[in-house]
């Protein structure tokens, strides 16, 4: 594929972590020090000496320099082979004084110093990310459909090298999903994406602070609750208690439905009913009603709001009227656009699938950090928008 100049109209700066050694380090250890503590200097010594054979060198080496999380078993076996306790290949990244970056310059390979791609990187994974699911496809989908593996899929998404050194087939793969076949195609997306205010939510979910702490908090304490002993157990209390501090929990973990006289009601029983109105702040829109009234074709108690700001994006603009579906909890399922109740506030977010519960976006990435702690909200599903 010839390169081609392609211009990318760049509309807001979405807060993200433009360090891509940052973004690529998932789980810092101790796993180097701890193998020279213990006289191997090489990594190939370390599996030739210890007689090492389920894991090969190249996952081990993503293990040691925190480019993957190493599996329970594996750390357990890492552990025997260095005569230490598995807790002990941990760092404690949870503590202020922690520097991910600067650790993982030190645990780099001078050949790999650069990792991950730049901002521009990251707006065409985050717009292949928006494509993907509009075509209603998983990673592993468009090796059938595109002959894009789903591991090269997932890097490109998640920007993890630079687009431009990429093969030129998968470039050729990513147009053609994007409905082109160039560099200007997939930049056309792009901006289009950018434009609809599509790609800031995509990029927040991707690359904001929040969402990669969010994303590496849970994954260790994953790992770290499959270990046995009173040292992971202090830990992952200790992470877990972090986690909730910083509003990093799943937040429909703790969600359960409120009887309406347990709050104020807001939802409406008549077919007819009052449109709401009201101020946006830190994603929170306080209602109240109107003289304007709409008549839902649904039979279950809802509400009508015009909100102030896109908190979704400018693909659903301030004039359209958002017809929300009181439902339970069970029945959020796949990716649908909900309202949070709690009293007279309402929060619109976009929600879909992720580990035992659902991700919450918005697109200001700063107004996610109450979630986790709505315990006590009602939810609503969207069921019609009518635009102005």
């Amino acid at each position: 594929m010839a390169t081609v100049a392609a211009k990318f109209v760049e509309q807001s700066q979405v807060p993200v972590v433009e360090s891509g050694i940052v973004r690529s380090t998932v789980f810092p250890n101790k796993l180097r020090d701890l193998r020279r503590k213990a006289g191997y200097e090489m990594l190939t010594d370390f599996i030739r000496e210890t007689g090492l054979k389920d894991i090969n060198y190249t996952r081990l080496a993503k293990i040691e320099r925190g480019q993957i999380f190493a599996r329970p078993d594996e750390v357990i076996e890492l552990a025997k082979l260095l005569d230490v306790e598995p807790m002990s290949l941990f760092i404690d990244t949870v503590e202020k004084d922690f520097d991910r970056e600067s650790w993982a310059r030190d645990h780099t390979e001078a050949s790999l110093t650069f990792r991950g791609g730049t901002r521009e990187d990251m707006r065409i994974g985050a717009a292949l990310r928006i494509r993907r699911r509009e075509l209603g496809l998983s990673t592993t989908d468009l090796k059938k459909k595109y002959g894009m593996p789903a591991a090269t899929a997932s890097r490109i998404e998640n920007a993890e090298r630079p687009f431009h050194r990429w093969p030129d087939k998968i470039r050729k793969a990513t147009a053609k999903m994007m409905g082109g076949a160039s560099m200007r195609d997939i930049a056309r997306t792009v901006t289009a994406y950018e434009q609809e205010g599509r790609l800031d939510a995509m990029m927040a979910e991707l690359f904001s602070q929040r969402s990669l702490d969010q994303r590496h908090n849970a994954s260790l304490l994953a790992l770290v609750q499959k270990l046995p002993g009173k040292k992971a157990e202090k830990f992952a209390a200790k992470l877990e208690k972090l986690m909730a501090e910083k509003g990093l929990v799943d937040w429909s973990a703790n969600l359960s439905v409120v009887a309406a006289a347990g709050q104020p009601d807001i939802f409406s029983e008549d077919q007819t009913m009052p449109v709401l109105e009201g101020k946006t702040h830190d994603g929170w829109t306080l209602v109240s009603e109107t003289k304007k009234t709409f008549t839902r074709n649904f039979e279950a108690p809802g509400i009508a709001i015009k909100l102030d700001k896109p908190v979704l994006g400018l693909g659903i603009p301030t004039s359209a009227l958002l017809v929300f579906e009181l439902i339970d909890r069970s029945e959020v399922k796949g990716e649908m656009v909900l309202a949070l109740i709690d009293g007279p506030r309402v929060r619109v977010v976009s929600a879909r699938p992720a580990g035992r519960g659902f991700k919450l976006a918005q697109v200001n990435p700063e107004w996610q950090s109450s979630l986790s702690k709505e315990s006590s909200v009602r939810v609503a599903k969207l069921s019609q928008i009518e635009m102005a």
